[in-house]
């Protein structure tokens, strides 16, 4: 009996998928994604990232906010309408806006400083590979609070 080069490539597929599924009930295996990218001097480095992230979002929120009222001003001179759906959506995203506006400007400086230097550790701990991808979880956690 000849068996053909197919057929051998299929049965060679087949007991590797039988025993991989064996292996796999035996003892779960965890996949893990690690990242690890080292600074470049070209590069701003995490700190100055982060602070430039967070000196930027007013100017962000401000600017989103205008093209916002602009395009309501737009549907309200006839220019260009909205759908009463958008339009609902376009002024309740301008009071959330107002409101994340305020909330920045009420905010304490140190208590930004405190949230800008623990985005900072977050950061460079994640660079450290102390943080892993836990594939079945789908989320980062800390080497030390894995539990294998």
């Amino acid at each position: 009996m000849t068996l053909s080069l197919r057929t051998i490539a299929m049965i060679a597929a087949a007991t590797a998928a039988v025993s991989s599924q064996a292996a796999a009930q035996e003892e779960p295996e965890r996949n893990f994604h690690k990242r690890h990218i080292p600074h470049r001097p070209d590069r701003p480095s995490i700190r100055e990232q982060v602070t430039q992230k967070h000196a930027n979002r007013r100017l962000h929120l401000q600017r989103h906010l205008s093209q916002l009222k602009n395009t309501i001003s737009e549907h309200t001179a006839g220019r260009k309408l909205l759908s009463d759906e958008d339009y609902n959506r376009h002024l309740k995203f301008v009071q959330g806006l107002h409101r994340k506006l305020a909330a920045l400007e009420e905010k304490d400086p140190r208590i930004a400083q405190l949230e800008i230097e623990e985005e900072i550790e977050l950061q460079e701990k994640m660079l450290e590979g102390e943080f892993l991808w836990d594939m079945e979880r789908g989320e980062l956690v800390l080497k030390d609070d894995l539990q294998v």
